[in-house]
């Protein structure tokens, strides 16, 4: 073996190997760099062009009746939560409120739910709960869309 080295080595052949090996490796490495140069160029203009469509879609215009109907609710909502209890209050026309009394429902539904209806009539408003997640859910997303809107101008 060792002679089969030498003589390889003397004429020069197991240079000539290792430099085409050498040569091999730096090909695929700079074909390997050149793709990743492509790959960042082609996300540098995808990002260029997200924040271009992303400016256009926030880009603010005229009430487009949007905001007409969210002011509407919120109003709306106000005036049922705020206004109607005290109108309410001094007059003698009954509300029906339904009620409803869940029984049962064990075992995984082995021994099923049971639910009674009643209707009471109350004498001023009956504020129920679901208005008042009503009101907070409507305070909450008013807020957030200006906050959210004003966000959006700063960053800009």
């Amino acid at each position: 073996m060792d002679t089969i080295i030498q003589s390889l080595w003397d004429s020069g052949a197991l240079g000539g190997i290792f430099t085409a090996l050498i040569t091999f490796l730096g090909q695929l490495s700079a074909l390997n760099s050149q793709k990743f140069s492509t790959v960042l160029e082609a996300l540098q203009k995808q990002q260029t062009a997200d924040s271009a469509v992303h400016d256009a879609a926030i880009a603010r215009t005229k009430d487009d009746g949007g905001t007409w109907l969210r002011r509407a609710m919120y109003f709306t909502a106000v005036f049922a939560l705020l206004v109607c209890p005290f109108i309410f209050a001094w007059t003698t026309i009954p509300v029906a409120v339904e009620t409803v009394e869940q029984s049962g429902g064990w075992l995984w539904g082995l021994i099923p739910e049971k639910e009674t209806f009643a209707v009471s009539y109350v004498n001023g408003f009956y504020l129920a709960d679901v208005w008042k997640e009503l009101m907070a859910n409507l305070i909450s997303a008013y807020i957030g869309a200006g906050i959210t809107r004003k966000a959006f101008k700063l960053g800009k």
